[in-house]
């Protein structure tokens, strides 16, 4: 993978996060509908998780301007990727059946950007 293969690749991580931030508050009722689970109440729970998330949206655009100069940040999106993806695979094996299919594609992207995000730094750490 050359620099401008990993400037976009981390372009649109960005995009990823913010938009999906953005949509997620947008559409909250319909995804917690769809999904057949009431949404939190009060919404704290589920925004303060999405205000995070969008942070590092802004993160990955930082990297995708200066790659090494951010490279720690893309460490630490690795970082926050897999533990959310361990969280949630966590609660799927505790809750069997209770977590909606829904809610998978926020986790199917991160693991996604987490290997990304890994084949990035391992590229950075042989040079």
């Amino acid at each position: 993978m050359n620099e401008k293969f990993y400037q976009r690749m981390f372009f649109v991580g960005a995009l990823w996060n913010v938009l999906g931030g953005a949509f997620i508050i947008a559409f909250a009722g319909w995804i917690f509908a769809s999904a057949h689970v009431p949404a939190p109440a009060p919404p704290l729970y589920f925004q303060s998780w999405v205000a995070l998330f969008v942070v590092f949206g802004f993160g990955y655009y930082l990297v995708s301007r200066d790659l090494d100069g951010n490279r720690n940040i893309a460490l630490l999106g690795a970082i926050g990727k897999l533990a959310f993806s361990f969280v949630f695979i966590g609660n799927v094996i505790a809750f069997r059946g209770q977590v909606p299919s829904l809610f998978w594609i926020p986790v199917i992207g991160d693991l996604i950007f987490a290997a990304l995000f890994v084949m990035f730094l391992r590229s950075r750490a042989s040079s």
